[in-house]
């Protein structure tokens, strides 16, 4: 192991880490066109609920019909695998439905699977599973 290997994996962990406080801030921006450079083209996003988004689908489903109020992540840690990279930890999620049917708050642990894509970091997987789920 060169001396520079330590220095690129702490380079890449705090871009993957500043990357994911860019995809919830472009999350609670409604900014689209940020998140489709940060999600891979051939994304899976899981829900706390259990339905599966690829990437179209999510851009037809994922925050099309709720208003983000609140996406904060908690207690991430990034373990680096060559040219992939697994990210987990806590998030917590508000949102209000635009049809007004509610607030939806899911507090849950979150596993992310990114991968390094044309010299880019880019989140192919998204696995959400709740510890606590309301709507109020």
């Amino acid at each position: 192991m060169t001396s520079s290997t330590p220095t690129r994996a702490n380079n890449d962990e705090a871009l993957l880490l500043d990357l994911e406080a860019q995809r919830c801030d472009a999350m609670k921006r409604a900014d689209f066109a940020r998140l489709r450079e940060i999600l891979h083209p051939r994304l899976t996003h899981v829900h706390a609920r259990g339905q599966v988004d690829d990437y179209e689908s999510y851009f037809r489903s994922g925050g099309t019909h709720v208003t983000y109020q609140q996406v904060d992540r908690s207690d991430l840690k990034v373990q680096l695998l060559g040219t992939s990279a697994l990210m987990t930890g806590r998030q917590l999620l508000v949102a209000v439905r635009k049809d007004g049917s509610g607030t939806v708050r899911i507090d849950s642990r979150v596993m992310q699977v990114w991968v390094m894509d044309s010299g880019q970091w880019r989140q192919l997987a998204f696995q959400t599973t709740p510890l606590e789920m309301s709507v109020i």
